[in-house]
Formats: C-alpha cells, sequence, structure tokens
C-alpha cells in the first residue's frame, strides 16, 4: 500500500513516472511471451470513432463515440482507475470552429486483484463527446481526428495509442444513423440525480448521508448491491468494504478513508452503483456537499484489548456558544493591548488625548471612532479572507499571513519605519503616518483609521487567551456568525483607546502635556525595534540566513533613502540625490522578491529538538499504541504567546524532570511555515491557530483504556502541566 500511497500523493508525476515502467514491463513481457505462446495478439484495443449522425448542420450538435473494443480478458480504465491504473485520455484534432466536450464515462466496473482495486471496463468501452459546429461549416467533407491513449491491462500493462479519424458531410455518406447505437451508450452513463447529499469523517472513515430525490435508486438499492466510485483519488480505501444501512428514504454509507485529505475538495463527486444480476452495474451521478454539523476527529487513537481504534473528540465545539464565543473574543482583543509590537502603537495613540482639554471631548471621540472603525474593519477583512480561503479547500488558520516569509518581511520592514519615526530619525509627511508627531497631535481622522489597521496588522500574529476558543468556533460557523465574531475582536483591541475618547476622567488620569512626552516618544522606538528584530528571527525560521541577509539589505536601503531625504543639494547634486533616492527605495521591494520558504519544504516531522520528538500523526499514533503519557505542544515561531508559555513552563528544569519522572513522551509541531497535517490537528480540537497544548494520559492498567485527551490553557504554567501530569 506504501506504493498506492506515494502514486496518490502526487498523482500526476508519479503516474506518469508508472506509465513508463508498465511500458518497459509491458514491453519485456511482450517479447517473452512471443516465445511461449502460440497466439500473440498485436493490439489489445481497437478503437473507433463512431458519429450520432454523418450529416452536420450549421451551429449544430451531435453525439461522437470513442469506441474501445478489447480482446478477451483485457480492460481499460474509468476516470479513477482506482489504486492503478491511467484514465483513457483522448486528443482532437478538429477544423477551427469546431468544438469537442469532455468524456461522458459509461458506469465503470470493480475489477480487483488481491491487494489493489481498479475501476474500468472489459470487452467494450464507449466513451461520448459532444461535437459543437461553428455558425459556417467549411465546403466538402469535414475530417476529425482523435488520439486515443489507454493502458490495456490483464496480468500485464501494455500502453496503445490509436489514432483514428472519421469523415463527415461526405456526399458519399450522408445517410448514416448510428443512433441506435448511441442511444445505448447514453443508457449505460450514470444519470445525474438531486438530492440532499452530505458527507463528513471520523476515525479515518468516510460518512455518506444520501437522500435522493429519485425513488428509483431507493427501490433498485440494498446494503448488498451498493457501492460508492468516488471521482477523486484517495478519497477512500478502495480495497474495504463499505457499510450500507438504508432507512426512511436515507442511504448511509461509511467507508474506509484513504490517503487525500478532505480538505483538499470542496465538494464530493461519485458514483452510486447498483450492481446488476447479469452484471451491468447501473450507476447514479451525485454532488455531496461537507456536513458542518458533524463533529471534526482528532487523531487520538485507543487501545482496547489489543485492537487499536480511533476516538472522536470536539473539546470546544460542543462548550462553546455564539454568545461564549463573543465575549472570549471581546477578552482576546483586550489583551491583545499588551503585546510589544501593538502596545507602543495605543500608547502614541493614547497620549494624543493628552492635549486634548475638556472642550475637545467631541473631537476626542470622533477620533476614538475613526481608531475603531480602523481596528473593526481590517479585523472584518482578515476574518473573511480566512473564510474565503476555507470555503475554497485552503486549510488555513489564525495567522496564516505570517507564514509567508514576504509579509514577514514586509511587517519587519514597516515596524523598522516606524521605529525610525517615533526615535526622531525622521517624521511623516502624508496623513497616513499618524505614529510619529502627526500620531500624537490627533488632528486627522484619516490617521487616526489607519492607526486602527496598523494596530490590527501587528497584532495578527498573536493568540491572546480567550482567543483560541472564539477563533476556532467562528471558522466552523456560518458567515454572520463567523464575521460578528471577528469585529468583537476588533472591538476588544480598541476598546481601551476608545472608553479613553469617551471618558475626560480617564484622561486626567494621564499626565500633563510637556517635554516628557518626546523623550517617551522616543523610549517607545525600542519596543517597536525589538518586534522588528523578533520578526528577523522568524524569518531565519523560515529562509535561512540568506532570507535574513535580504531583508538587512533592504533595511539598509531604507534607513539609506531617509538619510538622502535630509541632504541639502542644488542643481546636478540634488539630481543624482533624488536618483539615488528612487534606487534605494526599490532595494527593499527588490530583496523581498528572492525570499524563499526554505522552511516550508522541511515538514514539522523532519525537525530535531534537544528537548522533545518532531510531531506527526504517525509519531503520535505510534506512541498512543502504547501505555505512556504524551504531551504535543503547537507552536510557531511567530508567535508570541507560545514562546512566553514554552520559556516559563515548559523548557525548564522543572518540567523535564516531571517528564522524565513521568516517563512522558513530549511531541512538538511547528507550525512557522504552513504544514497542513497540523492545521488538521488544531481543527480537530476546535482551534484555528497556537498556541495549543494536549495532554493524553497514561492508560488504565485495569481496563486498558486512556482517558480522553484533555485541552490544557492557552497561558500555560509549570503548575498547570504538574497537576495535569499527576492527576
Amino acid at each position: 500500500m506504501n506504493l498506492i500511497r506515494w502514486i496518490d500523493q502526487e498523482p500526476v508525476l508519479h503516474k506518469k513516472i508508472i506509465y513508463f515502467a508498465v511500458l518497459f514491463v509491458g514491453l519485456v513481457s511482450q517479447s517473452i511471451t512471443t516465445v511461449y505462446a502460440d497466439e500473440e495478439l498485436e493490439h489489445y484495443a481497437d478503437a473507433t470513432i463512431i458519429a450520432e449522425r454523418t450529416a452536420l448542420h450549421p451551429a449544430d450538435e451531435i453525439t461522437l463515440a470513442i469506441n474501445i473494443k478489447l480482446a478477451p480478458h483485457w480492460h481499460v480504465y474509468w476516470e479513477n482507475p482506482g489504486d492503478s491504473g491511467l484514465p483513457v485520455r483522448i486528443e482532437w484534432n478538429v477544423p477551427e470552429g469546431f468544438e469537442v466536450g469532455d468524456i461522458q464515462w459509461p458506469t465503470p466496473d470493480k475489477i480487483s486483484y488481491d491487494i489493489l482495486v481498479n475501476y474500468g471496463y472489459y470487452n467494450q468501452a464507449v466513451l461520448l463527446q459532444t461535437l459543437k459546429t461553428p455558425d459556417t461549416l467549411p465546403e466538402g467533407k469535414i475530417t476529425l481526428t482523435a488520439t486515443v491513449n489507454m493502458l490495456v491491462c490483464n496480468d500485464i500493462c501494455i500502453p496503445e495509442t490509436s489514432t483514428v479519424s472519421i469523415d463527415l458531410n461526405n456526399p458519399d455518406d450522408l445517410n448514416t444513423d448510428n443512433s441506435a447505437l448511441i442511444k445505448d451508450a447514453y443508457s449505460k452513463i450514470a444519470k445525474p440525480i438531486n438530492g440532499a447529499f452530505l458527507y463528513s469523517e471520523s476515525e479515518k472513515i468516510l460518512h455518506l448521508s444520501l437522500a435522493p430525490e429519485d425513488r428509483t435508486l431507493l427501490n433498485k438499492a440494498t446494503a448488498e448491491n451498493l457501492e460508492f466510485f468516488p471521482l477523486d483519488w484517495g478519497i477512500i480505501n478502495h480495497l474495504a468494504m463499505p457499510t450500507v444501512q438504508i432507512e426512511d428514504g436515507v442511504i448511509t454509507i461509511d467507508h474506509e478513508r484513504g490517503d487525500q485529505a478532505l480538505a483538499e475538495i470542496t465538494e464530493m463527486k461519485g458514483l452510486l452503483v447498483i450492481k446488476g444480476e447479469q452484471g451491468q452495474n447501473q450507476g447514479f451521478a451525485i454532488t455531496a456537499l461537507p456536513d458542518k454539523s458533524a463533529s471534526t476527529p482528532t487523531v487520538t487513537i485507543n487501545k482496547n484489548n489489543g485492537d487499536i481504534a480511533p476516538v472522536t473528540k470536539n473539546v470546544q465545539a460542543s462548550k462553546t456558544t455564539w454568545f461564549s464565543a463573543l465575549y472570549l473574543a471581546l477578552f482576546g482583543g483586550l489583551i491583545l493591548n499588551l503585546m510589544p509590537c501593538v502596545f507602543p502603537i495605543l500608547s502614541m495613540k493614547a497620549l494624543s488625548l493628552v492635549k486634548m482639554n475638556d472642550k475637545e471631548n467631541k473631537e476626542a471621540r470622533t477620533h476614538g471612532i475613526a481608531y475603531t472603525l480602523g481596528v473593526v474593519l481590517s479585523f472584518l477583512a482578515i476574518g473573511g479572507i480566512l473564510l474565503i480561503l476555507k470555503e475554497a479547500g485552503t486549510v488555513v488558520g489564525w495567522g496564516f499571513q505570517l507564514q509567508n516569509p514576504m509579509i514577514v518581511g514586509i511587517l519587519a520592514y514597516l515596524l523598522f519605519v516606524i521605529g525610525l519615526n517615533l526615535i526622531g530619525f525622521f517624521e511623516f509627511k502624508s496623513s497616513f503616518g499618524n505614529v510619529g508627531n502627526k500620531l500624537t497631535q490627533g488632528h486627522s481622522l484619516s490617521s487616526s483609521f489607519f492607526t486602527g489597521t496598523l494596530a490590527t496588522v501587528v497584532a495578527t500574529p498573536c493568540t491572546a487567551p480567550f482567543m483560541g476558543a472564539a477563533m476556532g468556533f467562528a471558522l466552523t460557523q456560518p458567515a454572520f456568525v463567523s464575521m460578528s465574531i471577528f469585529a468583537a475582536l476588533g472591538f476588544g483591541l480598541a476598546l481601551p483607546y476608545l472608553v479613553l475618547s469617551y471618558v475626560p476622567q480617564f484622561r486626567r488620569i494621564l499626565p500633563k502635556p510637556g517635554a516628557w512626552m518626546d523623550v517617551f516618544k522616543q523610549f517607545l522606538s525600542f519596543p517597536i525595534f525589538a518586534s522588528s528584530i523578533w520578526l528577523i528571527w522568524v524569518l531565519s525560521q523560515q529562509s535561512g540566513s540568506y532570507g535574513v541577509l535580504l531583508v538587512l539589505l533592504g533595511m539598509l536601503a531604507i534607513a539609506f533613502c531617509v538619510w538622502l531625504s535630509h541632504l541639502k543639494s542644488k542643481g546636478i547634486a540634488k539630481r543624482l540625490t533624488g536618483t539615488l533616492f528612487v534606487l534605494c527605495m526599490f532595494l527593499p521591494i527588490f530583496s523581498l522578491s528572492y525570499i524563499k520558504d526554505t522552511h516550508q519544504n522541511a515538514s514539522s516531522s523532519q525537525k530535531a529538538y534537544s528537548f522533545g520528538e518532531p510531531f506527526s500523526p504517525e509519531k503520535l499514533s505510534e506512541l498512543l499504541e502504547g501505555d505512556a503519557p504524551v504531551f504535543v505542544e503547537m507552536t510557531a515561531a511567530w508567535c508570541i504567546t507560545c514562546k512566553v508559555n514554552h520559556a516559563i513552563a515548559i523548557n525548564i528544569d522543572a518540567t523535564k524532570a516531571l517528564f522524565k519522572d513521568n516517563n512522558v513522551h513530549y511531541l512538538i509541531g511547528d507550525w512557522t511555515s504552513n504544514d497542513d497535517t497540523i492545521t488538521q490537528y488544531l481543527q480537530a480540537f476546535g482551534r484555528n491557530g497556537v498556541p495549543i497544548y494536549v495532554f493524553y494520559g497514561k492508560r488504565d492498567t485495569n481496563t486498558g483504556k486512556r482517558p480522553e485527551a484533555e485541552l490544557l490553557p492557552q497561558v500555560l504554567t509549570a503548575a498547570t502541566l504538574q497537576k495535569t501530569i499527576a492527576k
């Protein structure tokens, strides 16, 4: 089965390799059998073109058939060939203006070979396609040519190619009518049906819940004669037998899963196939959608009497309601204000209120509203992007943009520029630059709005306490509910400044204006520079030393541009300075374009740690088959909360001794760059961001079972770990 998984992971590349390997084996086998066999066929498949009729009309549509006749016991493959093989491919050469549609496949047979299961056709395969003609037809006969590529198999497989053609509008043959053959071929094509078709996954089992409107299917189908043939590779384990139940007009099919992640598809197309008594299968084409009400499973497994059985666990989804998620998001947003890259921006914005007296309350409130709108709308934009990517089938979570090293580099540049401004190296001249003097003046509503946007951008790498459950809940709900939670998160981030702008009594607590404000502004540049340095370190985890070098060169160019802007020159010197300024402005952009994510090429399971082991689903499953407890940490280099937790609660002597004394296996999943297996693990626990900490208790010696996996708080302490392990 390892070969099958390898083929499924990269189907196009790997199946091409298999194609040529099969070609080699086929040619060798053919040479050998020629010596020993009295009968040897030159071709095992014979393809011809059949047209519904030979007379064409302008703006016409007719059906073409590629009629493939096969030698006894030989077969060709369906659209999804199964565990091995290649589907029939047809390449057409038609006059200009003519169009040939997609292949309409007849319902295939299930072909079993010991540990392999394929889908294909014996004896004959008639593949239909629709030909559309242009408004004006060329004079005389019209020649259509098709190249048919087939992998023809019995005990061996032989690639065969047939180039066939047909003449239409031939004056000598205008009355040929093949409509009866075409009608028979159409009867073997799966009939599309409507209904409520849903799919979900738990415990490595695909669950199909099918309520068809067509009573024909329900009248003919039984638990013994009905199967599901998916159109996509890797959806099911073809060798496993499904469990089928039919009750009250609903068909339920449980089938062991294949290797393709369901997150890679947005809908599941396939055939419900009724096996006929005479070997004639009847197919019904369906399109199933994800069942969003189904819980998402973890990869947790238990051991019962020597058998391994997965356990479904949706930790937060069952506990979190819409209103509780709104409260969690609000408090999470409040805590984001304390993050080192957000706090300086909030502080400078708050100082802009110091100079406003009680008579300027209306102006202060207006600025508070502008800032709040900037924050909330920015969070809604990020939430909208997350939902769009999720609906498109992309596996994403909170902080997904920080998994792109180019975005990390841009943020490092932005914070570097803000730091230069705060320290007084230069002053912004635009309305957006309300971070330095203009930010403290507070006279521009647009700058208040964009400062809110800036606060959101620099806050996104962080997952504050209370946020995890809220974000996980948000991305499993309808769009309106999800967006309301993102709005609550943004409102929480904006709330401290909004309160200061609306309540003059709080503003009076702030010190009176004075020279100290310039000193404080310069002081705030250092946490901003520290945040920029931290982002450069994140970049080093993603792109290595080469990526760091490129960003540092970009920062050098930015500093040089600022220095050039201070030079006072005239004439040629001024033009030369201007040219250098423009060239240097392009260098940071140019350097970012060469940054590559080398971290993504190595999965989390390929990393090495001095304390702990790399996470992988396979490693976790292996450890859970044993009896010892397991602790899983999901982290990322760009996650501040993750790094603080790791430093004060995990990577300390007390915790190391605790793990050693209790034989705790420690797995680390690194989400610095995108890793679908980690994203799916997060979502299994109702989370869409890091950090996440999961503890699997030791197996009970009496029952042979493990306790349910325990999700630990996002603000982790050594005491929490000690208490959890001691249970």
